[in-house]
């Protein structure tokens, strides 16, 4: 049984692990501040309360962006799309992007695990994280031709 090809039948690389890290901590900025505005409002105070309410979300973020787009705030600043691993179409849709959203989310649960998802690309060879594994998804680069 061979392995796919790590590169996809698409003009735009896989996205490099530095690149999508930082759209990533852009997108826990985003997803953070309203989480912790929408606490203060309704009064959460337990620790376990408020981590609920980013899982949800946090969720809600990803499942409409990346299922409806094809990114997260984070990933369009960083010129990064979520497309199929095997066709390379984006946005991905509504069942990819919830098992996408949903494995990073219950991941985040166990903090080693998260961060071995977060380090997966580094050694994957379509530089996949475990979430994107789950949901048959990779990230690619937007690049411009002069780019390319």
């Amino acid at each position: 049984m061979s392995l796919p090809s790590p590169v996809l039948e698409v003009d735009q690389p896989l996205a490099p692990w530095t690149v999508r890290a930082v759209g990533a901590v852009i997108d826990a900025v985003v997803v953070g501040v309203p989480t912790f505005l929408i606490a203060a409002g309704a009064g959460v105070r337990s620790r376990s309360s408020f981590a609920y309410l980013d899982l949800a979300v946090s969720f809600a973020y990803s499942f409409v962006l990346i299922g409806f787009l094809g990114h997260t705030l984070g990933m369009s600043l960083m010129k990064l799309d979520a497309v199929t691993a095997k066709e390379g179409r984006s946005p991905v849709g509504s069942l990819s992007a919830a098992i996408r959203s949903a494995t990073a989310g219950v991941l985040s649960i166990f903090p080693p695990v998260a961060i071995l998802d977060l380090l997966w690309p580094l050694w994957d060879p379509r530089n996949q994280t475990i979430h994107d594994k789950a949901a048959g998804t990779v990230v690619l680069r937007r690049l411009s031709p002069e780019e390319l």
